[in-house]
């Protein structure tokens, strides 16, 4: 899963400053004046990630200080916000196709974010709906100030302490706004919120420094009780009205276009998915075969599903333990480091600045496998995370032994390339090199799924192809069981959403036909609840990866270079794909 920008919904007022005025009127604005407009602006209404991306002061105020809010004001200055925005937008760009190719790209960004935000505010409104919008922002706002070492330790303590004064607030925001809940995502909230409070009592108190220790346990109680009156509420009186978490063929299909920014229905892309599953799986076939005659000699091998299967079962025999679960992603990490350095795929980044961690706790209801949290984008230097989530020591045997089956000493070297190299770090150390800021910003915090999620897949593919492990089969398999549940990922994303697919169908698509685990199958069909879209991502991201590097190699020919063409891809930042094509193909 992909780095995480956790960017509120709702923000507080805030007054928009116009350029100066000289004396003939203002002067005209240029798609650049918007798009620095839009992305600083926002995050001035998103304190925690602003934080996130490095940008600590706007307009002389220090926004470390600050926690977004979810009160009627903030919602009808967003509003406001939007409208005001998009009029001044029309004006500014009246034919987007006139914009040069960086520009247009920008143009993209914006309007796609501008039509999700909308589609939030008036037809999703999670906010509304979802607990975990309120535990997963308050987690965030307070972690990512207890990670990111961009000041002193008391001052960033100082912010600490500001935000979770401000925790009783949005708690009684969050209760509010909540009128009904699936009881799945009430779940989880209370999960997630119990990783809050841990994490408040536990690591942030432990490293308070002594002189703040005082203010910090006074504003920790007072947010530490407002958490558990939040989860009190989320069991005593939301639960009184519990609503579907399916969204329907509607608003999944308006949602569908901006957040993917490519010109396809879900109803085709999930035609193109269940198609494609079946080709895998018989190219999987034919790749099993000979690893199962050897491992069954004299065994009838012409049914599918047994042949894959048992061979997929013999490779997940060997696995780490849930003791040294992390330390082998650790050594996977520098090993495929060292192959993509000498592989000549893609040259590596000159920062050295990832570190791999647990997921945090208040992020484990949706991340049950492991993520990708990027380095701030105005201060990379300050490290970037792979979140490997770990496996409790109380956990029920069976449900351990699945997941590190699935997890296998095959998959998580596969986990490890697609969350960090070549995967997501990759991609966002060469984002982070972006200029001018304002555009690097832009195409951080809004950078495009399939763009993102689709190049860790492609980028995973590339390195198998380029020869790691020597081409090794078990290898090759694993991955393309892996390609089996991104295929997968998207037919039970539109058909759970859309088309009122049940958990057990869900279930045997998952652990029947693409032969997943069954810690890992419960585990996605949560995260389907939770989500919406996202799941899309990586088939559509993937197959687009594809089809743009087939055009450029049509039209470059024989000067096509593999690895020039993945750095004047990356350097582009996470725009829509249709943008990264245009780049490549007007390249000189």
């Amino acid at each position: 899963m992909p780095r995480i920008k956790l960017l509120a919904l709702v923000i507080p007022a805030l007054v928009v400053v116009q350029l100066s005025c000289s004396l003939g009127g203002p002067p005209p604005e240029t798609m650049a004046d918007l798009a620095r407009d839009y992305v600083y602006t926002t995050l001035s209404m998103s304190p925690s990630t602003a934080t996130q991306v490095g940008y600590h002061v706007h307009q002389g105020k220090t926004l470390d200080d600050k926690l977004d809010g979810y009160g009627k004001e903030d919602l009808e200055a967003l509003r406001a916000f939007l409208v005001s925005f998009r009029a001044r937008l029309s004006k500014a760009v009246p034919d987007p196709s006139k914009l040069d190719v960086e520009q247009r790209a920008d143009y993209d960004i914006v309007t796609q974010n501008m039509a999700l935000t909308e589609w939030e505010l008036y037809k999703g409104q999670m906010y509304r709906h979802n607990p975990t919008v309120y535990v997963e922002l308050a987690g965030s706002a307070l972690f990512n100030l207890y990670m990111l070492k961009f000041d002193t330790q008391e001052k960033r303590y100082g912010s600490i302490i500001s935000r979770l004064k401000q925790m009783p607030l949005l708690m009684s925001q969050a209760q509010a706004n909540l009128v009904d809940s699936p009881e799945i995502w009430r779940k989880v909230a209370q999960q997630e919120n119990e990783g809050n409070i841990q994490m408040i009592e536990g690591d942030l108190q432990k490293d308070c420094p002594p002189s703040l220790r005082p203010a910090y346990d006074s504003a920790m109680t007072d947010a530490k009780r407002a958490f558990v009156q939040f989860n009190a509420f989320l069991e005593n009186e939301l639960s009184k009205s519990t609503s579907d978490w399916r969204l329907g063929k509607e608003k999944y299909a308006a949602k569908f276009g901006p957040a993917l920014g490519l010109n396809v229905t879900p109803e085709a892309v999930l035609a193109d998915a269940e198609k494609l599953l079946e080709k895998v799986r018989h190219d999987m076939f034919a790749l099993a075969q000979p690893l199962y005659r050897k491992n069954n000699p004299g065994a009838p091998d012409t049914d599918l599903d047994v042949v894959v299967k048992k061979t997929l079962d013999k490779i997940a025999e060997s696995h780490a333990t849930p003791e040294t679960y992390k330390s082998t992603a650790q050594k996977d990490l520098e090993d495929v480091r060292s192959f993509v350095k000498t592989s000549g795929l893609v040259k590596l980044p000159p920062r050295d600045n990832l570190q791999v961690i647990d997921t945090p706790e208040f992020m484990r209801g949706i991340y049950s496998v492991g993520g990708f949290n990027s380095a701030p984008a105005l201060e990379p230097q300050l490290g970037a995370f792979y979140w490997l989530t770990p496996i409790p020591p109380d956990m029920e045997k069976a449900r351990m032994e699945s997941k590190l089956r699935e997890y296998n000493d095959y998959g998580l070297r596969l986990l490890t390339i697609h969350e960090a190299i070549p995967g997501h770090y990759l991609q966002l150390e060469y984002s982070n090199d972006i200029e001018p800021k304002s555009r690097r910003l832009l195409r951080s915090v809004f950078g495009n799924g399939p763009y993102v999620e689709g190049w860790a897949v492609y980028a995973t593919e590339a390195t198998l192809d380029a020869g790691y492990l020597n081409n090794s089969p078990e290898l090759r398999l694993t991955f393309m069981k892996q390609q089996l549940r991104m295929i997968a990922n998207t037919i039970i994303d539109v058909r759970l959403q859309t088309m009122n697919m049940q958990d057990q169908e869900a279930i045997d698509l998952m652990i029947k036909r693409t032969f997943q685990e069954k810690e890992e199958a419960t585990g996605k069909l949560q995260r389907a609840k939770l989500s919406s879209t996202q799941l899309c991502t990586y088939f559509t991201g993937w197959r687009e990866w594809r089809r743009i590097l087939d055009a450029v190699k049509a039209k470059e020919g024989a000067a096509f270079n593999l690895a020039s063409f993945h750095e004047r891809a990356l350097k582009a930042g996470a725009v829509p794909l249709p943008s990264v094509e245009r780049m490549l193909l007007n390249h000189n």
